[in-house]
């Protein structure tokens, strides 16, 4: 078991709840960890709430329970996560903004791996305050590369980011 913590700043919000995604630094490996969090630094009292846990990421919903108006303070969220990581990355790669929900990606491995990997595992982290979610089909895989699809989740219009793909050799 392996234990993630982070604190992050939360944007100003004119509303009283504001929902947003962290991605962990380091993915869990197929399994949801347990994830706590709390709001500091500020003179106001928040919730943490409705806490949707991925093994790539979490979100949840930030109330702020002693007025109804929003803040205009960037309080601080502080997480812990425990649970099962990836082993760390070995390659990363830019995906180029799409105006599609899809993008076919190929990956050339930095030297060729002889015999080809028969299992890569490789997952999708956008922008910091990202709202966007991905998923990664894995294609084809050789001794030079990979193949694989990216695909946006939350909804069928492509993204004006550019989330970076990582992945590992998880059987050689």
């Amino acid at each position: 078991m392996s234990t993630q913590r982070g604190t992050q700043s939360l944007p100003t919000s004119d509303k009283n709840t504001l929902n947003l995604t962290f991605s962990f630094p380091i993915p869990y490996n197929g399994t949801k960890p347990q994830v706590t969090a709390t709001v500091q630094g500020s003179i106001g009292t928040y919730k943490v709430q409705d806490v949707v846990i991925t093994p790539l990421q979490f979100k949840f919903g930030v109330t702020r329970t002693d007025q109804t108006n929003g803040w205009t303070e960037e309080p601080q969220l502080e997480w812990t996560a425990v649970g099962r990581e990836v082993p760390p990355a070995e390659g990363t790669q830019v995906i180029e903004k799409s105006s599609s929900n899809t993008a076919d990606i190929t990956v050339k491995f930095p030297s060729t791996i002889d015999p080809a990997p028969k299992k890569i595992f490789a997952w999708v982290i956008g922008d910091f305050f990202s709202q966007i979610t991905y998923a990664v089909q894995m294609g084809s895989i050789n001794s030079s590369g990979f193949q694989c699809t990216v695909k946006r989740t939350n909804t069928t219009s492509g993204w004006d980011e550019s989330p970076s793909l990582f992945w590992t050799i998880i059987q050689k």
